[in-house]
């Protein structure tokens, strides 16, 4: 089964090549060109999976109490194209139905869900959530801010580019979201990497 990878810009490096398809979008790219590539590609058959290289959208606030706190929480959507992809809009996926197997999120706390924000818009662990119940895919997603390296990537023919994204190890617990428990359970993470998509 094909691999493909979205990867938004703004994420500096080059962007991993070991994919049956590559998408690479940026501020001026509208949301819906990577909802209807990924359509497109899972069509004949579904992708196994389907990696997301972005920034995640943090912010110092507890939406309950609507007061700031002095640390940054994750959960409010993904830097992706011009609208980002967040809670108001996960809807759109419902194109990926049948077309997805699995997404994984490479980016910053996008599974966050801070004191005071469950419920509101920063409730990172119901935006995952919806992703699953959208889409109809697993979404492997992180709680905490993730950290990348830029290296030297071999690709088979002896292919090398430089400056290559790689997240590495995951920082913090890593959730699985199925349509079946949108909740997420944490999961051991470590198939759940960039090195080899076809593998998992």
């Amino acid at each position: 089964m094909a691999t493909m990878v979205v990867h938004d810009r703004r994420l500096q490096g080059a962007t991993p090549l070991n994919y049956n398809y590559v998408k690479m979008v940026g501020p001026e790219s509208p949301i819906a060109s990577v909802i209807g590539s990924v359509a497109h590609y899972g069509a004949g058959s579904p992708l196994a999976v389907l990696h997301i290289l972005c920034h995640g959208f943090e912010s110092h606030v507890d939406l309950r109490d609507q007061a700031s706190v002095p640390d940054a929480v994750g959960g409010f959507g993904l830097q992706l194209c011009a609208e980002g992809l967040k809670p108001f809009n996960a809807s759109l996926t419902a194109r990926w139905r049948g077309r997805v197997n699995r997404i994984v999120v490479f980016a910053c706390a996008p599974a966050d869900t801070g004191r005071g924000n469950e419920g509101t818009r920063g409730d990172g662990r119901r935006f995952c959530g919806e992703l699953a119940l959208w889409s109809g895919a697993e979404v492997i997603a992180a709680r905490d801010t993730q950290y990348y390296n830029n290296v030297q990537a071999h690709y088979p023919g002896g292919r090398t580019v430089g400056n290559t994204i790689d997240f590495g190890a995951w920082e913090g617990p890593v959730y699985s979201f199925t349509p079946d428990v949108p909740g997420g359970t944490v999961i051991d993470p470590k198939a759940y990497n960039m090195a080899n998509p076809a593998a998992i």
